[in-house]
């Protein structure tokens, strides 16, 4: 017989890719989403929204586009391209709304896309998420349909230690644009963004889970990035969803069981046991 799917599970589903689209405002993601619709609103060719791995820029890109969805003109290009062809025929897809023809190059379709951007009363936003993977050769074809300024482009870069804002400084020298940066998240912001996620499915119980000593100890090994904190959770929770499964009588404090998370620590590698 099938268990019935336990808290456990739902909670651990909150913090996997199911629910990828979630939303949490704290206060550096409520600065950052005003920075980035303010400079989008402005007339240039070229944003960068950049930021170390885990802070938050795919949320943060997928979050405007649907507020800004309604209002304006825009392309989300989630799913990195490698073909010349096929980027340029998703763009020409997305801009209008007529058969795609079947030309045989890049070139001939940006013609026909430069002809028929004549129309825009103002620039079509193309949001592009994970640029850092698209080959150098499409990341110039970008540039040259921002140079239209029938386009206006929005990447998402990953940060690093070492290169900065690399990309930027590599790619748009010569071009007008602007970038926003996000980083990781302060304590208190881990804190919210933890409870808001509970909260935002009902899941109330579960904030009183948690005390300060719980928190503390995730924000040490996650440092405030949100991708290492939901990793954290999600096998905090496969763990607690074994033993309310397997051996329900460890489950009976009201709290997290502190070894369970020191059980989640060691089991993803932040700590020797």
């Amino acid at each position: 017989m099938q268990l019935a799917e336990s808290n456990y599970e739902k909670a651990k589903d909150i913090f996997s890719d199911i629910y990828d689209d979630d939303y949490v405002n704290i206060d550096s993601s409520v600065v950052a989403y005003e920075k980035l619709f303010e400079v989008i609103n402005k007339p240039i060719k070229l944003v960068l929204l950049y930021g170390k791995p885990g802070t938050g820029k795919t949320f943060l890109l997928k979050k405007i586009y649907r507020d800004l969805s309604k209002k304006k003109s825009i392309i989300l290009l989630s799913t990195p391209f490698f073909d010349e062809l096929e980027f340029i025929k998703n763009i020409y897809t997305y801009s209008f709304e007529d058969v795609l023809p079947d030309l045989d190059s890049f070139d001939a379709y940006f013609k026909l896309i430069t002809e028929k951007a004549k129309q825009f009363n103002e620039p079509m936003t193309v949001f592009i998420d994970e640029a850092q993977l698209y080959p150098s050769s499409i990341i110039e074809k970008i540039r040259l349909l921002a140079d239209t300024r029938k386009y206006k482009i929005v990447f998402t870069v990953h940060k690093t230690d070492e290169r900065e804002d690399v990309f930027a400084k590599d790619y748009f020298k010569t071009r007008i644009w602007e970038s926003v940066e996000l980083n990781n998240i302060t304590f208190e912001e881990f804190k919210i963004y933890i409870e808001k996620k509970f909260l935002y499915h009902n899941m109330f119980d579960f904030v009183n889970k948690f005390i300060k000593k719980h928190y503390k100890i995730i924000y040490t090994y996650s440092k405030g990035n949100l991708r290492e904190t939901n990793k954290i959770l999600y096998k905090l929770f496969d763990i607690c969803d074994y033993y309310d499964k397997k051996e329900p009588s460890k489950m009976s404090n009201r709290l997290i069981n502190i070894k369970f998370l020191e059980m989640t620590i060691i089991s993803l590698g932040y700590l020797n046991a």
